[in-house]
């Protein structure tokens, strides 16, 4: 279980403590005042980053139950949304929780409303808090914290009622069939034998409020469970039986406490709160007062720590698959293993067989590099189909190239001819084997337009280039020699329609096409 800290507030002091690995510790008080605040302060500042979870002990708390229609979603959400402000204006600490449903012919919604009616009893704590940047899980009301004591101790009475001494003073929490009704917080007394007699008088109250609600019947028994941590509370069972029928009492000192809930003698001594901060953090309640702005950060938290839990699991799980592949990879040397064995022995096999067999006419290695020297010639070959294929797709979009003779080669890629030109193109890389071919072609209807003549051969150099097969595509002769050191020549009298736009290309392949 995570760490974290719990933080019981009530209207005198505030209560502290450390959860770590099912244990509480570092428990410590403040009291409600400028030191207090100071020293509490002080303290979260060796919290490292630790969520806080906040009960409140306070009679400055409501609880209401209403009853709603039946609905669902987000008419759901609307509705309860508009109660909750209609009863709480004055506070941003309130929640609801769906309790049952009715069992009329409407079905309807039996809720519980809870709020914290003075704000300003947290102010000072949840600033401290914020000082050092911890993130808040949420905020609860001491009684319904109280809820899990009915599992821990087996509790079964339709009308039970439990009693416990805090800090802030003596909390009543009365439970119907098990679930949540009302809670009372009476404040302390000095005096212990003037106390239990005070304490009685409150209970008996609790007990007449009750029956005037027709929550109880006065003929219904009560069940009463005292759970009393530093034994302040002794007398209490008798000052409640005397003169009051229908009360059953059940009184649970530090040690019964200690052996119920398995928490150290020494924490329940530590302070009054500790039974409560326990149960908090066992399991926090599912109604939280808290607003949606405070536990933003603590949101982003359990965000942060889901990802670490999860990159842990897949952590956990390669070590687990790397286990596997590596069984599974001894398993497969194994088996190499044992198939080199096998081989062996029907290699032994087969040279004993083979020594019966006539000599052959000659050797393996001869066989062997007979077939490898004719693998070598088919991969060799070459055809000009590559090449044709090549020139007819370009001439396909080029209908102003007229092809009038196609040269190929196949051979030493050191020097290549270009045509009856004698010169050598150089093409890229070492020696080999490469294929090139010489494309001699003019440009239809060219009526002495050289502009136009050398778009379309440079478009038709452009298509032959496009082919992945092509390593270059070099010109080899131009109908107009635009080189600068080039040299002016003919007859300035042309006779029209008899001027050609003859030109010759290179194609060379890559190697191994």
């Amino acid at each position: 279980m995570a760490a974290k800290l719990l933080l019981c507030v009530s209207n005198d002091r505030a209560t502290v403590a450390v959860w770590r690995r099912r244990r509480m510790a570092s428990c410590a008080h403040f009291e409600n005042n400028e030191q207090g605040w100071v020293a509490f302060g002080n303290f979260l500042r060796g919290a490292h980053g630790l969520p806080v979870h906040i009960i409140v002990d306070t009679v400055e708390e409501d609880f209401r139950f209403e009853t709603l229609p039946h609905i669902r979603g987000r008419d759901r959400t609307e509705m309860v949304g508009r109660k909750l402000k209609q009863l709480y204006r004055a506070t941003p600490y309130y929640s609801y929780a769906l309790q049952d449903r009715e069992s009329g012919k409407r079905r309807d919604d039996r809720y519980l409303f809870a709020a914290l009616t003075n704000p300003d009893l947290l102010i000072p704590w949840l600033r401290a808090i914020e000082a050092v940047s911890l993130p808040v899980s949420g905020i609860y009301p001491l009684a319904l914290v109280s809820v899990s004591l009915i599992e821990r101790l087996k509790l079964k009475h339709p009308n039970l009622l439990i009693i416990s001494k805090n800090s802030a003073g003596l909390r009543q929490t009365f439970f119907k069939n098990l679930k949540f009704r009302i809670s009372r917080l009476t404040p302390l007394r000095a005096a212990t034998d003037v106390a239990d007699q005070h304490y009685a008088d409150e209970i008996s109250n609790t007990r007449m409020y009750l029956d005037a609600l027709t929550v109880t019947h006065v003929d219904d028994t009560l069940e009463v469970v005292i759970l009393d941590q530093d034994g302040s509370l002794s007398g209490l069972p008798s000052a409640i039986m005397r003169g009051r029928p229908n009360m059953q009492c059940q009184y649970l000192d530090i040690n019964d406490i200690h052996t119920r809930f398995n928490i150290p003698v020494a924490d329940l001594e530590a302070s009054t709160d500790t039974l409560h901060l326990y149960l908090l953090g066992e399991q926090a309640p599912t109604l939280n007062l808290a607003p949606s702005y405070l536990t933003r950060t603590y949101q982003r938290f359990a965000t942060g720590r889901w990802v670490y839990a999860a990159s842990g699991a897949i952590l956990a799980g390669a070590v687990i698959w790397s286990g596997i592949n590596f069984f599974q990879a001894m398993r497969i040397d194994q088996s190499t293993f044992t198939t080199q064995r096998q081989t062996q022995d029907y290699q032994a096999k087969y040279q004993q067989v083979t020594a019966q067999f006539p000599d052959a006419p000659t050797s393996a290695d001869n066989l062997r590099h007979t077939v490898e020297i004719a693998e070598q010639i088919r991969a060799g070959l070459r055809s000009p189909e590559a090449m044709f294929s090549i020139i007819s797709r370009a001439l396909d979009v080029s209908p102003d190239i007229q092809l009038q003779r196609l040269e190929w080669h196949y051979g030493d890629s050191s020097t290549t001819k270009t045509g009856g030109n004698s010169a050598a193109t150089p093409v890229p890389g070492p020696g080999g084997l490469l294929q090139t071919g010489i494309v001699h072609g003019e440009v239809t209807h060219f009526a002495g337009d050289y502009r136009t003549a050398m778009g379309a051969i440079n478009n038709f150099l452009q298509m032959i280039a496009r082919d992945n097969a092509v390593a270059e595509v070099k010109v080899v002769k131009l109908p107009l020699d635009v080189r600068s050191n080039s040299g002016l020549t003919g007859s300035t009298m042309a006779i029209p329609g008899k001027e050609t736009a003859q030109f010759e290309v290179a194609v060379i392949f890559k190697s191994g096409v």
